[in-house]
């Protein structure tokens, strides 16, 4: 072996030893991250619900936890907007947490939530909403304010309502309950 192969050789031999005694700098995630159990995590998420090829809502979070031995995610800050079968927006739900199953579309919405019902521009306000799309309904076991679009004001220790809104019942009703016609 010459003089200059030899000396390249003893060059890159020294660099690979002086690059094992070195501290990586890379970043590493929080504790936090590294603890997660989720098998996908999605920022600015956004998926839709269908039947038959049939929009029926919009899911929407800041960021979603995937599981994919359940099918199951858990979302934070979320939005679900519900369409009717000619795609008009039923109603929207907002919640700082949620949980959706894409197997069965079943939802909670957590923290906070609010629901506007689109047809009358009412607005329900509870600390835990709930979907059941096989039973076409939605309901809170929690204590529930309704505010119409007129102001008033109802509130109750839970509610129940078909997805089109036309029998929605406040349990436990204290405030200004009126009809419309």
């Amino acid at each position: 072996m010459g003089t200059l192969p030899r000396a390249l050789a003893t060059v890159a031999v020294l660099a690979m030893l002086a690059g094992c005694g070195r501290d990586i700098n890379t970043p590493l995630a929080s504790a936090e991250v590294q603890a997660m159990t989720a098998d996908n995590v999605f920022f600015g998420m956004v998926s839709y619900l269908t039947s038959s090829g049939v929009r029926e809502g919009k899911v929407e979070a800041d960021t979603a936890y995937m599981y994919a031995d359940s099918a199951h995610a858990s979302l934070r800050m979320m939005t679900i907007t519900f369409y009717d079968e000619l795609g008009r927006e039923r109603a929207t739900v907002t919640g700082r947490t949620g949980e959706w199953s894409q197997e069965t579309n079943r939802m909670v919405a957590r923290g906070d939530v609010v629901l506007i019902i689109a047809s009358d521009s009412s607005r329900i306000e509870s600390q835990e909403i709930h979907y059941d799309p096989g039973l076409d309904k939605v309901w809170s076991d929690s204590a529930t304010v309704r505010v119409l679009a007129d102001g008033s004001v109802t509130s109750g220790s839970a509610f129940e309502s078909d997805m089109s809104f036309e029998n929605l019942r406040i349990q436990d009703m204290r405030g200004g309950a009126r009809r419309i016609f």
